[in-house]
C-alpha cells in the first residue's frame, strides 16, 4: 500500500508546501483528479483535496455515511489510531504485547484492533485512571509521536519552537523530526507548535500524508522565534506584567480596569472571556504560555484562591510584598481574570486559572523570596 500510496502522490504532483497552520485554507483551486469517491464537503477549492482523496482512494480515509469527511473536526483518539492502522497494519511494532486493554476500548467498536494496535505499540496511553477515553481528540503533541515513531521519521536538525525549547523532551524530539522533514511548518505568527491543543481531521491526514511520503531532499531552515513583545509597564510601580492573553492590551487598556475590590467578586467576571474565545480555548494558550516562564510561576509559596472567598486584607498583604498600593493591586486581579494575562512582578506572580472557573481554587498566586 506504500508504494502505491507514494507512486499516486506522484503522479498527481501532490507537493507538500509550508501552509501556515491551521492547515486547510481555500485559497486558490486544484485542478481536479479522477477518483472513484468524493467527497461531498471537500472541493477543488480545498488546497489538500487531491491528498484527501488519494488517502480515501487506497483505503485509508473512509468518511461518513453521508459521503462527508467532515474535515474541521476534531480528530478523535480513535479516529487517528484508525488511521494509522488502515496504512500500517502488521508493521506496527509490538512495544508492549500484554498491555492493559482499558475498560473504554470495547471489542464492539469499529476501532477496536487500531486501539489495541496503537496501545501495544506504545503509541497511545491511558490516562491516570486507566482509561484511552479514546472519543477525546488527541492532542498535537500525541499526534507528533504516533506520526514519528510509527513512520519511523528522524531528525534532521533540532530546531525548536519558542513553545518546545522546554517542557517534556520526548515530545520536543518529535517534533524536530517532524519538523526537520517538513511534516509540519508549526504557527508562523508566533514560532509555537502548541502542542497542547487539538488538531482536525483534515490536518492530521496531511501530516500523515507527508509523513508516508517525506522528501529526502528537504532541508528545514531554522525556526526565526519572534522577540517578546506586549510588555505592559503598570504606571508609577515599574513592574512589568508580560501581556499573554490572546488579544494584545496596550497600557492606555489597562488603565480602564477597575482598582475596586467589590468588583473581583462581580458575577461578570466569574465567567472570563476574551473576544470569542471560550473559557477551554484561554485556558489551553495560557497553558502554552505559561510553560515558556516557568521561572516566574516557581517560588516559596504557590496557592490558589477562590473568587468568592478571596479577602481583601490578603490582596492588601500581596501588594505590600511586591512594594505597590493596595489599589493597584487590585486592578492587578481585575486585569487578569479579564484578559487571561499573567502579571509577573519582582516578588508575585498572579494569573487567572481557567482550567478552574467552576473549581475552588481560580486565582493562582505565586510568592517569591530571597
Amino acid at each position: 500500500m506504500k508504494n502505491k500510496l507514494l507512486l499516486s502522490a506522484i503522479a498527481l504532483s501532490i507537493a507538500t508546501p509550508a501552509i501556515v497552520m491551521p492547515i486547510g485554507g481555500t485559497t486558490h483551486e486544484v485542478e481536479a483528479a479522477t477518483y472513484k469517491k468524493i467527497f461531498k464537503d471537500v472541493t477543488t477549492k480545498n488546497v489538500n483535496y487531491d491528498i484527501i482523496h488519494s488517502m480515501a482512494a487506497e483505503g485509508i480515509i473512509k468518511g461518513y455515511d453521508d459521503n462527508t469527511f467532515r474535515g474541521g473536526n476534531a480528530i478523535t483518539r480513535y479516529q487517528a489510531a484508525t488511521l494509522v492502522y488502515r496504512y500500517m497494519g502488521e508493521k506496527l511494532p509490538v512495544v508492549k504485547p500484554n498491555v492493559k486493554i482499558p475498560s473504554d476500548v470495547t471489542p464492539k467498536s469499529d476501532h477496536y484492533d487500531a486501539a489495541v494496535a496503537l496501545l501495544k505499540a506504545d503509541l497511545l496511553k491511558p490516562d491516570a485512571n486507566g482509561k484511552l477515553n479514546p472519543n477525546k481528540p488527541i492532542s498535537r503533541a500525541e499526534m507528533a509521536k504516533i506520526l514519528v515513531v510509527g513512520f519511523d521519521v528522524k531528525i534532521k536538525a533540532e530546531y525548536d519552537f519558542a513553545d518546545t525549547i522546554e517542557g517534556d523532551a520526548e515530545t520536543r524530539d518529535y517534533v524536530r523530526a517532524l519538523y526537520s522533514n517538513g511534516i509540519t511548518t508549526g504557527y508562523l505568527e508566533d514560532a509555537t507548535f502548541r502542542p497542547a491543543e487539538s488538531l482536525t481531521r483534515q490536518q492530521f491526514a496531511v501530516f500523515m500524508h507527508r509523513s508516508i511520503n517525506i522528501d529526502p531532499n528537504f532541508e528545514a531552515k531554522p525556526i526565526e522565534i519572534p522577540k517578546e513583545e506586549g510588555v505592559i509597564k503598570i504606571p508609577t510601580t515599574g513592574y512589568n506584567p508580560y501581556e499573554l492573553s490572546l488579544e494584545k492590551t496596550p497600557a492606555s487598556e489597562y488603565e480602564k480596569y477597575s482598582d475596586k475590590y467589590s468588583d473581583i467578586k462581580t458575577d461578570k467576571l466569574k465567567s472570563p472571556k476574551v473576544g470569542n474565545f471560550s473559557a477551554e480555548e484561554l485556558y489551553n494558550h495560557q497553558s502554552q504560555q505559561l510553560s515558556m516562564y516557568k521561572e516566574y510561576i516557581k517560588g516559596n509559596a504557590n496557592m490558589g484562591f477562590p473568587v468568592s472567598t478571596l479577602k481583601a486584607v490578603y490582596i492588601e498583604s500581596l501588594a505590600s510584598t511586591e512594594g505597590i498600593s493596595f489599589e493597584e493591586m487590585i486592578k492587578i486581579f481585575n486585569y487578569v481574570q479579564s484578559t487571561g494575562a499573567v502579571y509577573k512582578g519582582e516578588k508575585v506572580t498572579v494569573y487567572y486559572k481557567y482550567s478552574d472557573i467552576d473549581n475552588a481554587s481560580s486565582f493562582q498566586v505565586v510568592s517569591r523570596r530571597d
